[in-house]
């Protein structure tokens, strides 16, 4: 790595820790939260669904989607470009664009299924979004950014509902089961990051951390 970079990743650094400490100083129960939310989209939404769709090889793609958001983060905290940061956005992204695909293929049953599954994805999207500002937040990126990454998120979920609606109508269960369970993966990863960033006190953490995941498990019953 070159000494531009280092330097620059060092002043990021310095700037995440600072960020990082306000964030917990003010409100310490938002990353355990944000860790819940995303172990319970993993479990109780997404892995299930791919599951359902791809079957057992879904397992597998899970893992890779484990890995590959491993690597990234490394791959890109050695090039100096803020590893925490970029994955919680790519994850978060790479979701809501599986669910506007997912979201599109629910109209190919009926009419009222495409709208409950439409309104329901609107509904669970919201924590995990709020759950990605967080982590943002907690990585040193100002809220001014969190919030256009945010509005990206959405315009992504709507890019992917409009190419499978428009120009995939036919893709295949098995194609969006594997595309959910590198997502589940993904999110898994961004729940140990979470978990990593958590400073407050192991019970309170705890209890913080079932409240998100139970969120969403309510989401998927619903």
């Amino acid at each position: 790595m070159s000494s531009t970079n280092a330097g620059n990743s060092g002043q990021w650094e310095e700037h995440a820790e600072k960020k990082e400490h306000e964030l917990l100083e003010r409100w310490p129960w938002i990353l355990p939260l944000a860790t819940g939310i995303f172990l319970g989209a993993a479990v109780f939404e997404m892995t299930p669904e791919a599951l359902e769709k791809a079957g057992s090889q879904a397992w597998f793609w899970l893992i890779g989607g484990l890995l590959i958001f491993f690597l990234a983060k490394d791959g890109l905290d050695y090039i100096g470009q803020h590893g925490l940061a970029w994955v919680a956005t790519l994850g978060i992204w790479l979701h809501s664009f599986l669910e506007g695909a997912v979201t599109a293929s629910s109209y190919g049953v009926t009419l009222v299924t495409g709208l409950l599954v439409s309104a329901g994805m609107i509904f669970h999207l919201i924590p995990e979004v709020g759950a990605v500002i967080a982590l943002l937040t907690a990585a040193g990126v100002s809220f001014r950014q969190a919030l256009i990454r945010n509005g990206i998120t959405w315009a992504i979920l709507i890019l992917g509902f409009v190419l499978v609606f428009l120009f995939l109508p036919n893709l295949s269960e098995t194609t969006l089961g594997i595309g959910l369970a590198l997502g589940a993966g993904g999110f898994l990863y961004l729940a140990y990051i979470s978990q990593q960033e958590i400073r407050w006190e192991v019970w309170r953490s705890i209890l913080f951390i079932v409240i998100g995941a139970a969120i969403m498990a309510l989401f998927r019953l619903f």
